[in-house]
């Protein structure tokens, strides 16, 4: 993989093929003695105000690479409330990257009990108030290499690294989750976040066996036009100013004018869409005048000085902003949360992507984040009996990433939502949720309200929630709560169609 593609890859973290393209994989037999589970356990936490008792259900399942042998493992954790009707609804959720484990998803957002603050915190996990258990039983999925999925011994997980491989193994796990459980007739929701939402735009293309009547795309990765980082894409542009104003506001770095950010942002947004839009699709013929112009009214709303904007030729990559905006304080701006800011590093090793330092990542030094938090919580809490340690997220699996394992289209131009969009029209009853971050600049939500409203999905049947956080808009206690009551208020309004 180029340099250039790895940058854009990392960046997406926690960041179309034709419907034949995702192929059906029979589940696979257990391999004695290396497989884990099914382990059951029961517990009770307040839920949405009040006492809920449910049961925890580690499994992990082997896949076979394409010769037919037990190659790799991936594992879901499963919450099942009990004393309820078996057809409630069930709701399927993981993360991107490509190398990320469902763990914010698990434990920041929607699963039943929450992890302290901190990588390794050694308080105790508490009930999250704002989990999705009251109206859904939840099924957290952990792909090759990410969790305590791995690669079997002798195996080779690079057939479940590309799109096709990786969709199909989710895929798979779904089907036999839902055969084992019995619950054919249950309503099956499904969340993706970042390349997660890439991911389940692929399945849909051969979901058509399965009972989905809704589809959460949190922070969406899936428009990949221009993501190689060749600065070809002026829509890339377009979409990325009003996360830049967001920032800039945040920063302080422009004049707020005693606008909200809110409002500050809906007016850089109206600017990109007409005025920015314009200039750019003048090309090399936009006069200089013009182009002075432009360029002043964009360092008044994202914070560049113009000349620095005029020698971009007025495209602003987001590698410029995050490195310019705080430079006079030698810091360096978040991609995946723009209100993140740190001291600059020294230039990466060994060809690694700038954007593995993100600061709102959290990487440091190196490309894999084991939770000894989360270890703690599967094994003391859900009696899940392994001696390996939890791989929150990896940019080794990201990096080994076969972007074009699915085509022979070397630009790297695919938008599996057409998928969706084709399911939604077979199926009249099916909802679609998109969720995201303001200050978001590894996903902006304005290319996913695009690509959105681009794709063929009837817009009627779409929801649309902007929060004020970054790549993952349920982290914080208030947005959290939101984000539970929007989903909570979208699966209780779908389940009753």
């Amino acid at each position: 993989m180029s340099k250039a593609l790895r940058t854009a890859a990392a960046a997406l973290i926690l960041a179309a093929v034709p419907a034949a393209g995702v192929q059906r994989m029979d589940p696979v037999p257990t391999v004695a003695g290396l497989i884990v589970g099914p382990v059951e356990t029961d517990h009770e936490a307040m839920i949405a105000g009040a006492p809920l008792r449910y049961r925890a259900v580690f499994r992990e399942y082997a896949l076979n690479d394409q010769s037919g042998r037990p190659s790799a493992t991936i594992s879901a954790t499963t919450y099942l409330r009990r004393d309820v009707e078996v057809e409630r609804p069930v709701f399927f959720l993981f993360n991107g990257g490509p190398g990320a484990s469902s763990s914010p998803l698990h434990f920041s957002a929607f699963g039943p009990r929450l992890r302290p603050p901190g990588r390794d915190a050694v308080a105790p996990f508490t009930d999250n108030a704002d989990s999705l258990l009251d109206v859904a039983d939840l099924v957290f999925v952990d792909p090759v290499g990410t969790g305590f999925s791995r690669v079997l011994p002798g195996g080779d997980g690079s057939h479940f690294w590309a799109p096709k491989g990786d969709a199909g193994a989710v895929l798979q796990l779904i089907r036999t989750w839902v055969r084992d459980h019995g619950r054919e007739r249950s309503p099956i929701f499904i969340a993706g976040e970042s390349y997660g939402a890439y991911r389940l735009a692929t399945m849909m293309g051969d979901a058509g066996d399965l009972n989905v009547h809704g589809l959460l795309l949190i922070s969406p990765a899936t428009d990949t036009a221009g993501m190689a980082g060749a600065g070809r894409s002026d829509e890339d542009r377009i979409f990325s100013l009003p996360t830049m104003a967001a920032a800039a506001w945040h920063h302080e770095r422009v004049d707020r004018r005693g606008l909200t950010v809110d409002q500050f942002v809906a007016e850089a947004r109206a600017f990109a869409e007409r005025d920015y839009l314009a200039a750019l699709h003048q090309g090399s013929a936009l006069p200089p005048e013009e182009k002075g112009r432009i360029a002043a009214r964009m360092a008044a709303l994202i914070g560049l000085p113009a000349e620095t904007i005029a020698g971009a030729d007025l495209r602003v990559s987001n590698d410029l902003f995050v490195e310019a905006l705080l430079a006079d304080r030698n810091q360096l701006v978040g991609r995946l949360d723009t209100r993140v800011a740190a001291p600059v590093r020294p230039p990466a090793r060994d060809g690694r992507p700038a954007a593995a330092n993100d600061p709102s990542l959290g990487l440091g030094a190196t490309n894999v984040i084991h939770s000894a938090a989360i270890t703690r919580y599967m094994r003391e809490e859900l009696g899940v009996p392994v001696d390996r340690d939890y791989v929150s997220l990896t940019l080794d699996v990201n990096f080994r990433w076969n972007w074009f394992e699915a085509t022979d289209d070397r630009t790297l131009y695919h938008n599996p939502l057409r998928n969706i969009a084709a399911a939604m029209a077979e199926r009249p009853a099916l909802r679609l949720m998109v969720a995201g971050g303001l200050y978001d600049l590894a996903t902006p939500v304005a290319a996913a309200h695009h690509a959105i409203r681009h794709s063929g999905i009837p817009p009627e049947r779409v929801r649309f929630l902007v929060l004020p956080a970054g790549h993952s808009p349920f982290e914080e206690p208030p947005n959290r709560a939101r984000f539970a009551e929007a989903v909570r208020a979208f699966v209780t309004a779908v389940d009753r169609q």
